[in-house]
């Protein structure tokens, strides 16, 4: 079985297989000479079918009359290809973070073989490259073109938006809801006061704060966090996995339990967005019942 960063090798290679013949169907339709070059030639071939969308049709009758077989899966996928310049920002162990160039969706993305930051040298690049619905995840071809890398303002500040899309359900982790494919957004995430997202600028300085107040013996402590929101009254957190799987945890330091016999602070793994969504909602109405609204209105004597 694959990492949950790549596809599975079996999926891998039907993928890069029936890809390759496409290539070199589209080069023979033009009548030209396929690149030498396997990664040259399949950029090339991309480019047509971007520009030329019944190229693939062509390709696939070429393909058919010399009985070459190809994965109906993989034809598909390409069908679907969505080529276009996209903001790599990071690599995690659930998936490569993309942001399309408007900066107004966010993707995780399997690798075929590698993770993009691998084949990029690093994180942060601006890049074309071909992102496509296949095996149930949302692919990157891992054939990059025109790679310019952001500098360290400009990448934080793309990550505070990848941090707001993810908080606003526009981390797309499959087709299901990811435009072009399926444009069917999922519900935004409200943050409503007592509860604020921690700044990135702060989120280190957070994790320290957090792992020296943790007990050394407190579960939290194996596990890389990144600080999500925290509430502006009291040190109650919401934490997520760094690797972005979907754990969430409401950590609070006002509250001690026990725990295998020894004292921890109390906190709890979320079951999924829904409980978040109503934890933000009671809280908020907590807090809003704190204020009295009964004062008399003054008049003039």
């Amino acid at each position: 079985m694959g990492s949950q960063m790549l596809l599975n090798p079996e999926d891998a290679q039907r993928f890069m297989t029936t890809y390759e013949r496409v290539a070199i169907a589209v080069h023979a339709v033009n009548n030209e000479q396929a690149d030498a070059d396997p990664a040259a030639c399949l950029v090339n071939a991309r480019r047509q079918l971007h520009d030329n969308p019944e190229r693939l049709d062509e390709a696939m009758k070429h393909l058919r009359e010399h009985n070459i077989p190809v994965d109906p899966d993989v034809i598909e996928a390409l069908s679907q290809i969505k080529l276009a310049e996209w903001i790599h920002i990071k690599d995690l162990k659930s998936g490569a973070i993309f942001l399309n160039k408007e900066a107004s969706e966010a993707y995780s993305t399997v690798g075929l073989t590698q993770q993009p930051g691998a084949i990029l040298g690093g994180r942060g690049f601006l890049v074309e490259t071909g992102l496509c619905p296949f095996a149930g995840r949302i692919l990157c071809d891992g054939l990059f073109v025109g790679r310019v890398q952001l500098g360290p303002n400009l990448w934080s500040d793309f990550h505070e938006r990848y941090l707001w899309l993810k908080a606003e359900g526009r981390l797309h982790r499959s087709v299901d809801t990811a435009p072009p494919w399926q444009p069917a957004p999922q519900k935004a995430l409200e943050i409503l006061e007592p509860w604020q997202m921690v700044p990135l600028e702060y989120a280190d300085d957070a994790i320290a704060f957090l792992k020296a107040k943790l007990q050394p013996h407190h579960p939290l402590q194996e596990q890389e966090l990144f600080p999500f929101l925290k509430r502006e009254d009291r040190q109650t957190w919401i934490l997520e996995k760094e690797e972005d799987d979907g754990t969430t945890w409401l950590l609070d330091l006002t509250q001690k339990r026990r725990l295998k016999g020894r004292t921890i602070y109390a906190f709890r793994e979320l079951a999924d967005s829904d409980e978040l969504e109503q934890l933000i909602q009671n809280d908020h109405q907590e807090w809003l019942d704190q204020f009295d609204d009964d004062d008399e209105e003054l008049t003039e004597d």
